[in-house]
C-alpha cells in the first residue's frame, strides 16, 4: 500500500506545497509558455474575447474529465460518456421541445443518465467483466438509442434551456462557474474526506482495500453512478449552449475526457491522479485545439495531434511511475 499512501499524502498535503512539488507545476508553466508562443504567432489568440470563448468551451469537457479522472483513479474507465451525452440530450430535447418548461425533460434526462451509469457500474462491480469492454458495449447501445429516439434527426429547442449561457458575470457564462464549482467540490472531497482515501486505495489494490474493510463492489458502483450524474450535468450545459438535441452532440467527448485525465497525470492502471492536474489537462487540450484552429490547421489534423498527446502522456506517466 506504499504507493497509494504516497499518493494520498500528496493529495492531502497543504495546497501550496502539494502544487509546487507535483507535476501540476510543469503543466501550468508549460501551458503559460505555450500560450505565449501561440500568442506571438497568432495575435488573435491571446485576446480577452478568445479566452472567454475558450472558458465556455472548457465547461462540458472539464466536468466530464473530472468524472473520468475519478473513475480511472478507482481502476475503472468509461468509453461511453460521449454517446451517453448524445442520447440523454436527445431524450431531454424530445421532451422539452413541446413543453413550456424544461424541468420535466431535464429531470427525466438526469434520471436516464444516472440509471444508465448505475447499470454499467452494477455489471462491472458484480462481475469480472472488463470496464473497457462493458463501456464499449454501452457506447454502441447509447449510439443506437440516440438515433432510435430521434430517427437520426435533430430536435432544436431555441429559448428553452439557454440559462447557462444567458446568465453572465464578468463576461463569463454561468456554465463556466458551474465547471469551476465542480472542480473545487471534488478536489475538496478527495483531499479531505474518507471517500478520497478509499478512492486511491481501491484503485491501487482492490484486494488490500477489501481486507482493510472497504466494500469495493459498492464503492465502484458509486463511482459509476457519480460519473453518470456528472454526464447528466454536462448534458444540461451542452444543451443550454447548443440548444439542440443531436445524436452526434457528444462525439469524441470521451476521448477528450480521457486525454485530459491522462495529460493531468492520471494513470490508466488506477491508484494515481488528481483533480487539479485533470483540470489543467482539460485546459491544455482546449488551448491546443483552439490554437490549431486559429493557426489554420485542418480539423482532421487535430485528431492526429490529440492521439499523439494521449500516447505521449501515457508514456510519460509510465516513466514517472515506474520506480514508485
Amino acid at each position: 500500500m506504499n504507493k497509494v499512501q504516497n499518493e494520498m499524502r500528496m493529495e492531502r498535503a497543504p495546497l501550496g506545497k502539494r502544487f509546487i512539488s507535483s507535476d501540476n507545476t510543469y503543466l501550468l508553466f508549460g501551458l503559460i509558455i505555450f500560450i505565449v508562443i501561440v500568442g506571438l504567432i497568432a495575435p488573435n489568440f491571446a485576446t480577452p474575447f478568445n479566452f472567454s470563448i475558450l472558458m465556455e468551451q472548457f465547461a462540458v469537457p472539464g466536468i466530464m474529465a473530472i468524472g473520468m479522472c475519478m473513475l480511472m483513479i478507482s481502476g475503472g474507465i468509461d468509453l461511453s460518456v460521449g454517446q451517453q451525452l448524445s442520447f440523454v440530450s436527445c431524450v431531454m430535447a424530445l421532451i422539452v421541445k413541446d413543453m413550456d418548461t424544461a424541468i420535466p425533460g431535464v429531470a427525466i434526462g438526469v434520471g436516464v443518465a444516472i440509471a444508465g451509469s448505475f447499470g454499467m457500474g452494477l455489471l462491472i462491480s458484480r462481475t469480472k467483466m472488463e470496464p473497457f469492454i462493458v463501456s464499449l458495449g454501452f457506447m454502441a447501445i447509447y449510439k443506437g438509442l440516440a438515433n432510435i429516439t430521434t430517427n437520426g434527426a435533430e430536435y432544436p429547442i431555441p429559448g428553452k434551456m439557454g440559462f447557462a449561457t444567458d446568465i453572465r458575470w464578468a463576461t463569463l457564462p454561468l456554465m463556466v462557474y458551474i465547471m469551476i464549482a465542480v472542480v473545487i467540490v471534488f478536489f475538496l472531497i478527495i483531499r479531505f474526506t474518507r471517500f478520497g482515501r478509499w478512492l486511491y486505495a481501491v484503485g491501487d489494490n482492490p484486494e488490500a482495500a477489501f481486507l482493510s474493510g472497504i466494500n469495493v463492489k459498492n464503492f465502484k458502483l458509486s463511482m459509476y453512478t457519480i460519473n453518470g450524474a456528472l454526464v447528466a450535468l454536462a448534458t444540461v450545459l451542452m444543451l443550454s449552449r447548443n440548444e439542440v438535441g443531436n445524436p452526434n452532440l457528444g462525439v469524441d467527448l470521451e476521448m477528450r475526457a480521457i486525454a485530459s485525465a491522462v495529460v493531468g497525470g492520471t494513470a490508466l492502471a488506477g491508484g494515481k491522479g488528481n483533480i487539479i492536474g485533470t483540470f489543467l489537462g482539460t485546459i491544455w487540450m482546449g488551448i491546443i485545439s483552439n490554437a490549431l484552429n486559429i493557426i489554420g490547421l485542418s480539423s482532421f489534423f487535430q485528431y492526429v495531434v490529440t492521439g499523439c498527446i494521449i500516447i505521449g502522456a501515457v508514456l510519460m506517466n509510465q516513466i514517472r511511475y515506474k520506480n514508485e
